[in-house]
Parts: C-alpha cells; sequence; structure tokens
C-alpha cells in the first residue's frame, strides 16, 4: 500500500491530507473521503480504516482540518468552517485529474458523522455516506438527560462565557479532559494521553460547545437522497443512540443501520471494528 501526503489550501491555510493508494488486485474505483471527529486528527484512529479500505481496493483520502494536526490554522472547532474544509477537499478530488473519474464516498465519526451527512444534502457528485456514533441535534444529545433546571443551568453559563467573549475579547480556553468530561471520554482520554500528547493537551475554547450546540441535520436529513450506512453504539454516553435512531428514521433514502452493544470509543477498537469494517467494506463495494 502507497500512502501520498498532498496539500491544498482551504481558508488561505494549508490543509494537509493522505492519500492511501487502493491495491491494484482489488481496485474499484471508488474513493472514500474520511472525515474524523471532535478534535482529533486524520493520524488518531483513521489510519486503521484506511488500511482496511485500501487493501479492498479502495482510495482513501485522510485530512487534518484547519488548525490541526499537521495543517495550518487557529486551534478553534469551527462546525461552518471544518465542513467547508471537506468541501474544499471534495472539489480537490472531483477536479484533480487522478481522483476526478472515481465515484465519491463520504465517511464521518462522531462530529464528522454529522458533517458528512449535512454535506450529502448539499453537494452534488456524492455518491453514499456512512456516519457513525454521530448526531442530528446538538442541543438534544446535550441536554436530553437534564431535568428543566440543570438544562437551565447549563444553557445559562454558556451564554455567559459567550458574553464574556463579545465584551472583553478573551476566550476561557480548556484542555480536552475538561471539555470531554464523561466516563467514556476519561477512559480514551487517559488510554491514548502519551501517544497523542500534543493532540490532548490541545486548549479549546468553551464556546465551542455552544457551538455545538446550535448544530442540527434535522431538516436536512430527508433531503439525502444517496445510499447512507450507519452505525450505532447502544451504550454511548457521548453521541446518545437516540439520536442515531432519529437519522435512521429521518432518513428517505436508501439506508441500513448496524448496531453494535458497545460504547462511544469502543467502535474504534478489538471486535467491534473488525465487524463493522467488514460490513462497511461491503457496503462501499455494491
Amino acid at each position: 500500500m502507497e500512502v501520498k501526503q498532498f496539500e491544498i489550501y482551504s481558508d488561505k491555510n494549508v490543509l494537509k491530507g493522505k492519500h492511501y493508494g487502493a491495491n491494484v488486485a482489488t481496485k474499484k474505483d471508488k474513493i472514500i473521503l474520511m472525515c474524523h471527529g471532535f478534535a482529533g486528527t486524520q493520524d488518531l484512529f483513521l489510519p486503521k480504516y484506511a488500511e482496511k479500505f485500501s487493501l479492498a481496493g479502495f482510495d482513501v483520502i485522510t485530512f487534518d482540518y484547519n488548525g490541526f494536526g499537521e495543517s495550518e490554522g487557529e486551534i478553534e472547532i469551527v462546525p461552518e468552517n471544518q465542513m467547508r474544509d471537506i468541501s474544499n477537499v471534495a472539489l480537490y478530488l472531483r477536479k484533480n485529474e487522478e481522483f476526478r473519474d472515481k465515484r465519491l464516498y463520504l465517511w464521518g465519526t462522531s462530529l464528522g458523522g454529522l458533517y458528512v451527512l449535512k454535506l450529502a444534502s448539499i453537494l452534488e457528485n456524492i455518491s453514499g455516506v456512512y456516519a457513525q456514533i454521530t448526531f442530528s441535534n446538538g442541543l438534544r444529545n446535550n441536554t436530553s438527560l437534564l431535568n428543566f433546571e440543570e438544562k437551565e443551568k447549563y444553557l445559562n453559563q454558556l451564554e455567559n462565557i459567550k458574553y464574556k467573549e463579545v465584551v472583553e475579547n478573551k476566550k476561557l480556553l480548556l484542555p480536552l479532559k475538561k471539555l470531554l468530561s464523561d466516563s467514556q471520554s476519561k477512559i480514551f482520554l487517559e488510554k491514548y494521553k502519551e501517544e497523542f500528547f500534543t493532540l490532548l493537551s490541545t486548549r479549546l475554547s468553551l464556546s465551542t460547545v455552544r457551538d455545538i450546540n446550535q448544530l442540527s441535520i434535522d431538516l436536512h436529513l430527508e433531503k439525502i437522497q444517496v445510499p447512507v450506512l450507519l452505525l450505532k453504539a447502544n451504550n454511548d454516553i457521548v453521541n446518545l443512540p437516540q439520536e442515531m435512531d432519529f437519522i435512521y428514521k429521518s432518513l428517505k433514502c436508501d439506508k441500513k443501520l448496524l448496531e453494535y452493544d458497545c460504547g462511544h470509543y469502543d467502535v474504534y477498537e478489538d471486535e467491534v471494528f473488525l465487524l463493522s469494517i467488514t460490513e462497511q467494506i461491503k457496503w462501499f463495494s455494491k
């Protein structure tokens, strides 16, 4: 398997990515564009998927959003900007001589799953979408387990933080372990703290949570016309499995839902990874 580096520009910054070449013996003239999730990089989890897809005959593209990994820019999660990064990579693939005659599929995990679903309702020349452990409505996902008073307190805190940014031009920056404070995320961060030290020491504005709360693709889902494969982790406490159910029920296109009794991060490892990657390869091969 040959892995080539490539660069494009997105929002005037150099965005860096990798092309995992398709196995010549099983080549399918299809490209899978992989989009990682919240604060991730293309070297976290994605290579193991890319290698399996490449071996099965797919060209695979991974990349780092602006400000993350090897790409230039400010370390900041602005959903609209990150979706624009994906759109720019997709444009590059549609126009580049090496890729333009191949069918393009979007692949997204966690927050990246929401991104690719929304883009599938907007972009042309997309042949299919895979989205796992994601959500459709940020506010619903992040507050559905709170009672009325807890929800009001939570929203008021985020509003006050944003207000301080507006009047004082100061951002409250917190490390990932503060932003991802649920029990499943704590285990994940502890497990990979040495391997991805730079990533896990990243500090992000707490107002990022407010921006994600404002994300919703509820009205975009029924507009998707290409086939969609979804994966739900039944014990996910980061992005609730109810959100995956909502997405599946709202889609009017050809669709399929994979379910596994595991937590959010378990989908990337061991048995669940092996089971799901097998299903993904079958689906993309159709």
